[in-house]
């Protein structure tokens, strides 16, 4: 792999795990320090080695990360090119000598704040939870202030030198994190029809009308494909009106999904063809 690899950093993110695990330690990685810059970078990057990402897209606790999906719905030049799971284990960490009644504050991604929710009632029922822009941040603010504590990957606790208080602190002992490998290249690979498992990602702009959803919905119920996620997201300058996003278990190739994806265009007032990928 020569291509740059970009993840939302810095180091020590569960994104950064994710895009060493996906391409190995000698890939070329470069932290950013938002979903957003991801996406800009992605399109703006011109030449052969145009770079790839590697963003969250759903939680299994917390479910959507919504920063990725907007971006998706911003820049219709990114697609996806294959989708892949991992486990998540949040620690909670501290400057070494700390003990949990040290503890006033903690830090960390408002998705990991969530992930971990009746466990911090549980034990620190009275710090101060605090949102950071990501969970490496967060633990460099930990290694800074005394009294205030992350929850990040053991990653981050080595990177800043940090002690490990509690491990596993996700509410759920099965917290997975689901990431997308996308790219703005104009020429993309195209998923091999040979893929044990393949899903579809589409986002659709449907009328504000009575039944429009589920009128858009009835075609792939029709051809019985199975539609694994829906979410909505606010239309910027359309206030209270919504996008939505749709991945379906097929691969749009076939001749059942070709039709049922004429058919959904057609009531939509408008609709894309993100990427079809495999799923591992």
């Amino acid at each position: 792999m020569n291509a740059p690899i970009l993840y939302l950093g810095p180091e020590g993110t569960h994104s950064h795990e994710a895009a060493l695990r996906r391409f190995g330690p000698k890939a070329k990685l470069i932290p950013c320090l938002s979903h957003h810059e991801i996406f800009s970078r992605l399109c703006e990057q011109r030449g052969a080695r145009r770079p790839l990402a590697i963003v969250p897209v759903e939680n299994s606790s917390e479910g959507p990360v919504t920063q990725t999906l907007d971006q998706l719905a911003d820049h219709p030049a990114v697609g996806i090119l294959d989708s892949f799971s991992l486990p998540v284990p949040q620690h909670l960490m501290a400057r070494p000598g700390t003990r949990l009644a040290d503890v006033r504050r903690v830090c960390s991604h408002p998705q990991v704040l969530g992930q971990c929710r009746a466990t911090l009632a549980r034990l620190l029922p009275r710090a101060e939870l605090v949102p950071d822009a990501s969970t490496a941040t967060a633990a460099g603010r930990a290694a800074q202030e005394p009294g205030t504590a992350a929850i990040a990957s053991g990653a981050a606790a080595k990177i800043h030198r940090l002690a490990i208080l509690r491990k596993n602190m996700q509410d759920s002992e099965k917290n997975v994190t689901r990431f997308f490998t996308i790219t703005a290249a104009k020429t993309k690979p195209r998923a091999a029809r040979t893929a044990r498992k393949l899903r579809s990602l589409i986002h659709l702009v449907i009328g504000n009308r009575p039944g429009a959803l589920l009128h858009v919905l009835a075609p792939f119920d029709a051809s019985e494909i199975n539609l694994t996620f829906i979410q909505s997201r606010p239309l910027p300058g359309r206030p209270w009106e919504y996008g939505f996003f749709i991945e379906a278990a097929t691969d749009w190739r076939t001749p059942s999904a070709q039709a049922a994806w004429q058919l959904v265009r057609a009531l939509s007032e408008s609709g894309r063809k993100i990427g079809t990928y495999p799923v591992a």
